[in-house]
């Protein structure tokens, strides 16, 4: 079904969704030998990574540089994406086993995951926790721990003193009408301490970054609006692709950043 997904999506341009799937296909182990066909023809399909939107590359670019520093050289890691999207975080991996687990995508749960216990390398989340209801996000932790064999990835916006999070969601909200800003705001924004003692009480090694600017990182949804209200995108890429291969590696605030990007690790 995946692989007969991956080449649908390739049909109709969807080329992270196309790559991300036959990804899939590829952990999920259906024996086909045009896999590695496919795969090498899809990534020449990708676009641009840097031409991306800015926002966006800096998550990805910061968790696969995560991942693969942590990974290593010596053994071809698995990653699990919970929630992952249209699975773009597939294509800054491309060397790695990925498997895309999203309801609305590719109807893999991501709150109920069908998979055994210690079945990937790492499992990851990128932007999804701050949209869980307070009271699930326990569960949501836990399902990941228990898929991981090494450790879990968690980036996301967490409640930082300071940098206005309610204000600027209100301001994104009645301006923009972003349903991810109304569901930062329902939810609210976790906390790092509340992070600190899970990883405590489970028996787990934590290691916490920051992550991105807030204030670039707000800009840029105004950016990101203004361009497609104008429908000017050539200028959008070369604007995004400045920022992506020009200032990514300096974007990074210790004390107003716009996410964490932690790390919470299996002891043996």
């Amino acid at each position: 079904v995946h692989f007969d997904y991956a080449k649908n999506a390739s049909k109709n341009k969807k080329s992270y969704l196309a790559f991300a799937e036959l990804k899939t296909e590829e952990y999920l182990g259906l024996e086909n030998e045009s896999v590695d066909d496919l795969l090498a023809e899809f990534m020449g399909y990708l676009p641009n990574l840097s031409a991306m939107n800015h926002n966006q590359y800096y998550r990805y670019h910061s968790l696969a540089s995560e991942i693969m520093e942590r990974a290593g050289v010596k053994k071809k890691k698995s990653v699990l994406d919970v929630c992952g999207g249209q699975g773009m975080l597939a294509s800054f991996i491309p060397n790695a086993f990925y498997c895309l687990a999203e309801p609305l995508v590719n109807g893999i749960s991501g709150t109920n995951l069908p998979f055994e216990d210690a079945s990937f390398d790492y499992v990851v989340s990128c932007h999804v926790y701050e949209h869980i209801p307070q009271h699930e996000r326990k569960l949501f932790l836990d399902q990941m721990i228990k898929k991981a064999r090494l450790g879990v990835f968690l980036l996301n916006p967490f409640e930082v003193k300071g940098v206005y999070s309610d204000e600027s969601l209100e301001l994104i909200l009645e301006n923009i009408g972003s349903s991810w800003a109304r569901e930062h705001l329902e939810c609210s924004l976790p906390q790092i301490e509340q992070i600190k003692e899970y990883a405590l009480k489970n028996d787990l090694n934590i290691t916490i970054k920051s992550n991105g600017s807030h204030v670039a990182s707000t800009a840029f949804v105004f950016l990101d609006y203004f361009a497609h209200r104008s429908g000017n995108w050539p200028v959008w890429q070369e604007i995004n692709k400045f920022f992506n291969e020009k200032y990514n590696n300096i974007m990074s605030s210790e004390e107003y950043p716009a996410a964490y990007l932690i790390y919470l690790e299996k002891k043996y």
